[in-house]
C-alpha cells in the first residue's frame, strides 16, 4: 500500500479553470485529465488523503459518481467546497487528518488558516491553488508547511515517500520537480 496526498480536484468546476492557471481547454478535458493521473499513479489498494474541494457541484449524486471513478481507499478532508461530500456518506469526512512518517508529524487540513495554532510538524493543505505562490508554494520548509493543490503537483496525486524525500533535501519548491 501507498499512501498518496492531493487535494482540490474540482471535478466538474467550469471557474476553476477561470481563477487558475489549469491548461485545459474546457471541464471534460480537465475532468478527464484529472482522473487518468489519478487512477495512473493509485492503486485500488492504496490509500489517497483528500485533503478538500472534491467535486463541483457538491451533491450527493455527484459526489458519489465521482468517488465511484477513483482508485483508492480515501481519508476524506473537507474542504469548503465539500457539502455534498459530507451529505453523501460515501466517506468518513474529517475536519483535519493526522499522520507520522519517516520521523515526521504531519497534520492536514484543507485551508491552512484552519491549522491549530500550537501543531507540532508539517501542515498538508490545498485551498490556494497556485494563486499566492510566495505565500503557499508547493514546499515551505521554514513554515513546514506542503501545499498539496493538484496545479502544484502536475494534477496527479503526490507519493508520501516522494514527499519525504523532498522535506528531507529542506529546499523550498515552487511546485513539485518534473
Amino acid at each position: 500500500m501507498t499512501r498518496y496526498l492531493l487535494a482540490d480536484t474540482h471535478f466538474g468546476d467550469r471557474e476553476v479553470l477561470e481563477y487558475t492557471d489549469r491548461p485545459f481547454a474546457s471541464v471534460g478535458e480537465m475532468n478527464d485529465a484529472l482522473l487518468a493521473g489519478w487512477n495512473a499513479a493509485v492503486d485500488e489498494a492504496d490509500e489517497v488523503v483528500f485533503v478538500g474541494d472534491f467535486c463541483v457541484p457538491s451533491e450527493p449524486t455527484t459526489v458519489r459518481r465521482w468517488l465511484n471513478r477513483v482508485n483508492g481507499d480515501l481519508t476524506f478532508v473537507a474542504g469548503d467546497h465539500d457539502d455534498g461530500v459530507r451529505r453523501s456518506h460515501a466517506v468518513d469526512v474529517r475536519e483535519a487528518y493526522r499522520f507520522e512518517a519517516g520521523g515526521h508529524r504531519f497534520h492536514c487540513v484543507h485551508d491552512p488558516a484552519d491549522a491549530p495554532p500550537d501543531r507540532d510538524g508539517w501542515l498538508v493543505h490545498g485551498h490556494h491553488h497556485d494563486m499566492r505562490p510566495a505565500e503557499y508554494p508547493f514546499l515551505d520548509p521554514d513554515a513546514r508547511r506542503v501545499n498539496v493543490g493538484v496545479e502544484l503537483l502536475g494534477y496527479e496525486p503526490l507519493a508520501l515517500a516522494e514527499l519525504l524525500e523532498y522535506v528531507a533535501a529542506g529546499r523550498r519548491l515552487w511546485k513539485r520537480p518534473d
